[in-house]
């Protein structure tokens, strides 16, 4: 398998967007994961870099609300319009989807109010399964299907995210949306913590697996921990994994060129 190489835009050498594109081309990338510039005012400059360099903005982010499964239904409907924004414009520029972890924005941030325990009723947890069910379904789904992309659910460890923390719960969440427009991904990072076995966590998201984070045990570029990449890519290989592989880590000298491209010959001599 060639393996796509994505990169996260902060990690992007490069002062300007057309710096980042044209060096990311220069060492040999395939796509760029828009972070910042994920909004609609930054759609021509994008386009100009694209034809430019042939780089593809495969990812995108949501830049408004987190508050997806807020207590607070104006949160909630602030997250839903800014997914539906970065919906339609990875559409537009051709990418593969915006990547959501759903719980992130409660368990991370001060002012976020999560659903109360209703218990006997329901738990919280069945509550936020439920609600999130319902959103993608109803909301989200739709939208990105008419887009011609994807809602990426991004499972995060314990630490960061109550739920969902595994490829099986991304799973999970795909299954009951049963819409082309709802996927998940594999973190490499975040599975090292939560998942037993990496290539089988990746055989079990299959075709659901709509992007891949790449990152050594340490959070550092692969090559730099004790992550072993061969299973992982290998299982990617065996799926048939037809997207990009994007590295989200801490590039550890200030020559960001040459660490890179020394974390890509090292994962291209695991297969």
């Amino acid at each position: 398998m060639a393996i796509k190489y994505s990169l996260r835009e902060p990690m992007a050498p490069g002062d300007t967007l057309l710096e980042k594109f044209r060096n990311l081309a220069e060492l040999g990338f395939s796509g760029i994961e828009m972070t910042n510039s994920s909004t609609r005012e930054y759609a021509e400059e994008i386009r100009k870099a694209v034809d430019e360099t042939g780089i593809t903005p495969n990812i995108f982010s949501s830049r408004g609300g987190m508050g997806l499964l807020d207590a607070r239904k104006e949160e909630r409907q602030e997250a839903i319009q800014s997914i539906k924004d970065a919906l339609t414009l990875c559409g537009e520029l051709g990418g593969v989807g915006v990547i959501f972890p759903p719980l992130i924005g409660i368990k991370m941030r001060d002012h976020a109010q999560r659903i109360p325990d209703l218990s006997p009723l329901y738990n919280t947890a069945r509550l936020e399964k439920e609600l999130l069910n319902a959103i993608l379904k109803d909301e989200i789904a739709p939208h990105a299907e008419k887009c011609g992309c994807s809602i990426i659910i991004e499972p995060l460890n314990r630490y960061e995210q109550w739920w969902p923390c595994t490829v099986a719960h991304g799973v999970e969440i795909c299954e009951a949306a049963n819409s082309p427009g709802v996927t998940t991904m594999a973190d490499l990072f975040h599975m090292s913590i939560e998942e037993s076995d990496l290539a089988g966590a990746i055989h079990t998201g299959g075709k659901h697996i709509a992007n891949v984070h790449l990152a050594d045990s340490n959070r550092v570029l692969p090559g730099y921990g004790m992550t072993d990449f061969g299973p992982p890519l290998k299982a990617l290989e065996e799926i048939g994994y037809p997207h990009y592989c994007g590295f989200e880590c801490r590039i550890p000298s200030r020559d960001a060129k040459a660490e890179l491209k020394k974390s890509m010959d090292y994962l291209n001599s695991q297969l």
